[in-house]
């Protein structure tokens, strides 16, 4: 995969001639032509695992992201109003990123609001930060036993501290009022149009809830939608089942698959390992599903007729996951180009790149991931097994096709950054590259987001290259990617133009 300085004419929505053209990129149908001197075009940047409705509705209340102490975080709250019903919602706190790194309490939160309920989802959306009304309100206290695939994070003495990971917190998810339907259509077109900035023209957009689903139908009939989604439904609790949905087609909105979760995150000790955790010797993690449970749903998915998409971060977890495709792949229920993806593949064990190779699974990897937990993983995982994690290489060496994404609004939907993460592995401010063998060549980063993406939506066929037939998703850059020698040179690329089925969708101002 190469930039190109060419000519490229289009018809309906496809590309139907390019023509090499030195010194500019020329896009032109029979009525309008846009020149962009010394510029570069490629297919459009696809990002493989997104959530689209999340990343539009924090961008309608408080991000933490930014806080660097507890402390910071409820003081960025101090002047919030409540936004969902009578509650206060915000996202994005990261305990790894303060200090001292450690979790927060309840008490914090307590003293600014000691009446109003407080739910803070921690930056991987499997832990929450609460204050003891939003305990209080949830039935949870001492006595409360810790859910299945969940736990209640406790004072030695039993009480809860305000912090749930993964199943414990449900209580208090299920209590906050869920956004109105304009709140959602908006939700979704601010974030189609802040995708649309970063060059994104795709986005398998995951662990959609069915109720979204008539949203963005609606979205995409009414010419709304300016970007294209491939939708992967929750499917942790039967919920595709449940609400009667079936994998649909379209040009701007498919049901493509169903979502599951085989573990939860390593920054809250969710991820299943292994062996124990480094820096919690007594703890290895979650597994969300009995290897037999997850297979029962898994089948049910698989007979339906969906794509299956399972979130597993840790080692465990990627061989439970890797062992089911497995099974699927040899008993041959699978029909014909019917996909298995694994989301994340975080830490695959050295045993486990074979048989994830022979299963014909997917890998969904997010690079930025890498940057991001690269302190926090050498922490969780110790020295030996920081080599297994974010292993790119490696899973292409033995033939696993890898599709590229930002799992935002956890990470910036930036593909700029995943491309400079791929490429170079530099965390920010470290001196060095955190394993340098596992980086890529830029044009299998480029591919990643290109075609190897759409081939992980079984879309490859029609888009991801620059080729006659093939549809007029396109981005328009200021430079030659390949030539980059820098991840601050990625980064400050500039995005031109985007194009979607043809049409100029984004275009940048100066």
């Amino acid at each position: 995969m190469q930039p190109q300085q060419a000519l490229i004419r289009l018809h309906r929505g496809r590309i139907a001639e390019v023509v090499p053209r030195a010194g500019e990129v020329r896009i032109c149908t029979e009525a309008w032509e846009h020149v962009y001197p010394e510029a570069w075009v490629l297919p459009g940047f696809v990002d493989a695992h997104g959530h689209l409705v999340h990343l539009g509705l924090e961008l309608q209340q408080p991000r933490l992201h930014h806080c660097r102490s507890a402390q910071e975080c409820v003081e960025a709250l101090r002047t919030v109003q409540p936004n969902r019903g009578e509650w206060l919602v915000a996202s994005g706190w990261n305990h790894e990123h303060w200090e001292p790194p450690q979790l927060p309490t309840a008490a914090l939160l307590d003293e600014l609001f000691p009446d109003l309920p407080v739910v803070l989802r921690r930056v991987d959306g499997h832990a929450l930060w609460v204050n003891s009304a939003a305990l209080r309100r949830a039935g949870i206290s001492a006595s409360t036993p810790d859910p299945p695939g969940g736990w209640i994070v406790r004072t030695r003495s039993g009480a809860p501290t305000g912090v749930l990971v993964d199943a414990a917190m449900e209580p208090v998810l299920r209590l906050i009022p869920e956004p109105t339907p304009e709140q959602l259509r908006q939700a979704i077109l601010q974030a189609a149009s802040l995708c649309l900035q970063y060059g994104i023209t795709e986005v398998h957009d995951m662990d959609v809830a069915p109720e979204w689903v008539p949203l963005f139908h609606e979205l995409a009939e009414a010419g709304q939608l300016p970007i294209r989604v491939q939708s992967y439904v929750r499917g942790q609790r039967g919920e595709w089942d449940a609400a009667g949905l079936l994998p649909t087609v379209g040009e701007f909105f498919r049901l493509r698959g169903v979502k599951f979760y085989a573990d939860g995150a390593l920054g809250s000790y969710g991820a299943a390992l292994l062996e124990p955790y480094a820096d919690r010797p007594e703890h290895r993690g979650l597994l969300l599903w009995e290897p037999g449970q997850l297979e029962r749903a898994v089948r049910r998915a698989v007979e339906a007729g969906w794509h299956i998409a399972i979130h597993a971060i840790g080692d465990a977890a990627n061989r439970m996951v890797v062992q089911l495709y497995w099974k699927l792949r040899q008993e041959g229920i699978l029909a014909e180009r019917q996909l298995l993806r694994v989301e994340h593949a975080q830490v695959v064990h050295p045993e486990d790149l074979e048989p994830f190779a022979e299963s014909g699974a997917i890998a969904s990897v997010q690079p930025i991931h890498c940057l991001s937990d690269a302190a926090m993983a050498q922490k969780r995982l110790g020295t030996e097994r920081t080599a297994w994690a974010y292993r790119w290489r490696s899973l292409l060496q033995v033939g696993i096709p890898l599709a590229a994404g930002s799992d935002f609004p956890i990470e910036s939907p930036d593909p700029r950054l995943g491309i400079a993460a791929f490429c170079f592995r530099q965390p920010p401010h470290w001196e060095h590259p955190w394993h340098p063998e596992e980086c890529l060549e830029m044009s299998q980063a480029l591919q990643a987001y290109t075609i190897w993406a759409h081939l992980a939506a079984d879309t490859d066929e029609r888009r991801g290259l620059l080729l006659p037939g093939y549809d007029a998703d396109l981005v328009v850059v200021d430079r030659n990617l390949a030539a980059a020698q820098s991840p601050e040179e990625i980064a400050a690329t500039r995005i031109l133009a985007v194009y979607v089925a043809g049409i100029r969708r984004f275009a940048a101002i100066g």
